[in-house]
């Protein structure tokens, strides 16, 4: 009795160490994700290797003291697996992005999830880090509610950026640790927010497409 018991035990423990997820893990779904992106973004003549199929949102806005704001903001998604055999199966999030701006301040975030609706990694540039208003990136893994690692670059050469790709930096890394530091907090903590945000507006959305 004993024996089954300790057996059960060493299964369901090593069931939770598959379970967990590592930072290598995430990031190679990352880079699978954004291959199956690929494969829906058309070429030069128009054609893409996948149909593509994702929800875009865009928001135009005149807004008080910051004045005219844009945001477009993309959600792919894969199909849930269900025992019924039904036509148009539900959605889960897979993956967004948005990228908007305040007055002259532009933001971009990345956001990937797992097929629960948690978030696995966060990707933003952010001005909001300092006074100065200097790009930062800011990169943050997690294995469901607990953070395995945070990053943050920094903008070199803030002045010779590209504004409508922030992405193309260069930036350099400033942190790398297992907690975040207080000067990041602020930042960190709204993007996680918005983490959450976009699955509601997603779910709003794909609650009331016409299928």
């Amino acid at each position: 009795m004993k024996k089954g018991f300790l057996m059960m035990m060493c299964l369901c423990m090593a069931t939770s160490v598959l379970a967990q997820k590592s930072v290598e893990s995430i990031r190679k779904e990352y880079q699978a994700v954004h291959e199956w992106i690929a494969q829906m973004t058309p070429n030069e003549e128009g054609v893409s290797a996948m149909t593509p199929e994702y929800y875009d949102l865009h928001v135009v806005q005149n807004l008080p003291a910051t004045g005219p704001h844009k945001e477009n903001i993309r959600m792919f998604f894969g199909e849930e697996e269900s025992e019924e055999d039904v036509i148009y199966p539900p959605h889960y999030l897979r993956f967004a992005t948005a990228k908007y701006n305040f007055a002259a301040r532009q933001f971009y975030e990345e956001y990937l999830y797992d097929d629960k609706g948690q978030v696995m990694f966060i990707y933003a540039i952010t001005p909001d880090v300092d006074d100065d208003m200097v790009p930062y990136e800011l990169r943050m893994w997690f294995d469901g509610k607990r953070l395995l690692r945070f990053m943050v670059k920094k903008a070199e050469n803030p002045d010779k950026l590209d504004y409508e790709n922030l992405q193309k930096g260069p930036y350099k890394e400033v942190y790398s640790g297992t907690t975040i530091p207080e000067q990041y907090r602020r930042e960190a903590n709204r993007c996680q927010e918005r983490a959450g945000r976009f699955l509601t507006v997603f779910k709003s959305i794909d609650d009331n497409t016409y299928l």
